[in-house]
């Protein structure tokens, strides 16, 4: 008789790591366009107004704020 075993929890936040792929994916995408024709919607907007690749830094800044509250949480904030 074969026995599976449970699966291990990982204590990982799925959501975060789908948020993360997203804004990687976005860097991505923004940085490397695939030829010297950028479409409107990647590129920065010069002093008015917002477009997509403006938000990819700001996610990227939230995603590292929630993942040293995560790490630093496992130690109760104390230096080791």
């Amino acid at each position: 008789m074969t026995t599976i075993a449970s699966p291990q929890k990982s204590g990982r936040l799925l959501s975060l790591d789908i948020l993360r792929g997203i804004t990687i994916a976005g860097m991505i995408m923004v940085n490397n366009s695939g030829s010297s024709y950028t479409y409107t919607p990647l590129k920065h907007e010069y002093w008015h107004g917002l477009n997509p690749t403006d938000l990819v830094f700001p996610f990227f800044m939230f995603i590292m704020g929630v993942s040293t509250f995560m790490s630093l949480r496992k130690f109760n904030f104390q230096p080791s």
